[in-house]
């Protein structure tokens, strides 16, 4: 019995399949149309899934400072020389009337601008633009030799002033633009690089180092973060042996806090009023932390002393050179920025008080703030 229930269930299902596969009846037509309703059913496509942008625009962050840097263009006195192809009488000498360009950031909205002073040192006059078209005659309130910064002054209203924020700290490997205008001739031109190096103190003044291009005309422009504040003041860029290219990849700003604090005591006075304790400091490697650091100091905390100026007060008060010092009254270094602010802060016959790890042994160093040689006036 079973045998023939066997028999009978594979016949059927051959007979179904023939129906479904091969006939061409109406019934084999109608049984089709009934399976698809059944088994064909509608999926919502799946949503494409959103792709990261190839590109990222940094245009909104550049937008934040940009109105603020502002084009220089000044005039010197001409120097007459021989026209060694005279005509008549009256062109047997030339005039060369000198020109120059550069770049500034405006650093407060009653007019001042920030710039490099060699791009107005010789000026007869000096007419800034900016982005918005208008332009001014600036007059120089004073200059800075040790740091080449210039403060102008324009008399204009409604000035743009750029984003700053001094919570944020600048670091090598940091994405950074630089605003200027370069060549005199393209206004408001964005170079992109990274901080390279925080350079050792130059007469007490530390420095960004980069490689964002910087052309000539870029001095005393904006140099500004991925977020858009402004984080420094353009200097200048390496310059090639004669036999290279003109690019290095090798540039330099002046941290925006020492900009800020040469504008502000220019403000007062037209002068400027630093104290000096003559000595030289870089950051270390880590292998310098291996060696100078002590325990419980993190890498890119404190800093080494690497010269000493001779009868300085830091050699008077006794530091030396391979000092490791964590703090300046008590304060913890965490940044170069931070110890010029200190000591731009500090004034002639203050004292400050070093926390100095000498062969990895501490000791407490009381420094008498000098007065700075004007060495380069």
């Amino acid at each position: 019995m079973k045998f023939w229930i066997k028999y009978v269930f594979i016949g059927l299902l051959l007979a179904f399949a023939h129906l479904l596969l091969v006939s061409d009846s109406q019934a084999s037509f109608e049984l089709r149309q009934w399976l698809a309703k059944r088994l064909v059913f509608s999926v919502a496509p799946a949503k494409e899934q959103e792709q990261p942008p190839l590109t990222t625009s940094y245009a909104k962050a550049i937008e934040k400072s940009a109105p603020a840097v502002v084009s220089i263009k000044t005039v010197s006195k001409g120097t007459a020389f021989k026209n060694p192809n005279p005509t008549s009488l009256e062109d047997r000498y030339l005039i060369n009337v000198g020109l120059n360009v550069g770049s500034g950031v405006i650093v407060d909205g009653r007019g001042y601008v920030i710039t490099s002073y060699h791009v107005v040192s010789d000026a007869e006059s000096i007419i800034v633009q900016l982005s918005d078209g208008r332009q001014k005659i600036a007059t120089v309130i004073g200059y800075d030799l040790i740091t080449d910064l210039a403060l102008l002054h324009i008399d204009l209203e409604n000035l743009p002033t750029p984003h700053v924020n001094p919570k944020r700290d600048s670091r090598v490997g940091d994405l950074v633009f630089a605003i200027g205008n370069p060549y005199g001739q393209f206004q408001q031109t964005v170079t992109m690089g990274i901080i390279s190096a925080t350079r050792s103190f130059v007469s007490g003044v530390p420095y960004f180092q980069m490689d964002a291009a910087i052309h000539p005309g870029n001095s005393g422009g904006a140099l500004i973060n991925a977020h858009g504040e402004v984080i420094g003041i353009t200097a200048s860029q390496l310059a090639a042996p004669q036999d290279q290219a003109a690019q290095t990849g090798i540039s330099f700003a002046i941290p925006f806090s020492v900009a800020q604090d040469i504008a502000d005591d220019l403000m007062d006075d037209g002068k400027i009023h630093r104290g000096w304790l003559g000595f030289s400091a870089s950051p270390l490697n880590e292998r310098g932390y291996q060696i100078y650091a002590p325990e419980g100091i993190k890498f890119g905390e404190g800093f080494g002393i690497t010269s000493l100026d001779e009868n300085g007060p830091a050699e008077l008060a006794g530091l030396r050179v391979h000092d490791f010092v964590t703090h300046i009254n008590g304060e913890l270094i965490t940044s170069f920025s931070q110890v010029y602010r200190i000591i731009g802060a500090s004034r002639p016959k203050d004292v400050l008080s070093f926390t100095v790890y000498r062969n990895k042994k501490p000791m407490t160093i009381d420094v008498v703030v000098g007065e700075l040689p004007h060495l380069l006036e």
